[in-house]
């Protein structure tokens, strides 16, 4: 039987999805999928100074850097909503550079 590489791949990502291994883990392992709800990956370049703070502050509140990273960049971005009153970047700017100009003639 010739499959082609999509196909076995195709198969073997819908039965990762639907695999259910409680019977193959010791009893009181839970597996759980926390990540499911959220398909998009971002990468970010950091120093090593910069990775290693981060990995200090991660363990310091017992979590993950990237659980820690997310946990900072949503609280940032709720903060901006409401400080702006939910206003996009586009009409932020669109307002400073109004002021800006008025001032400058």
């Amino acid at each position: 039987m010739n499959k082609k590489i999509d196909d076995i791949l195709a198969e073997e990502g819908t039965a990762a999805e639907h695999y259910d291994g409680e019977d193959t883990m010791p009893q009181g392992v839970a597996i759980t999928r926390p990540n499911i709800g959220r398909p998009t990956v971002v990468s970010v370049r950091l120093s090593a100074n910069e990775h290693a703070r981060l990995q200090q502050a991660a363990e310091e509140a017992n979590l993950s850097i990237s659980t820690l990273i997310r946990i900072w960049a949503l609280d940032r971005l709720h903060a901006e909503e409401e400080e702006h009153d939910g206003l996009s970047v586009v009409e932020r700017l669109r307002r400073l550079e109004h002021v800006v100009f008025q001032q400058s003639m």
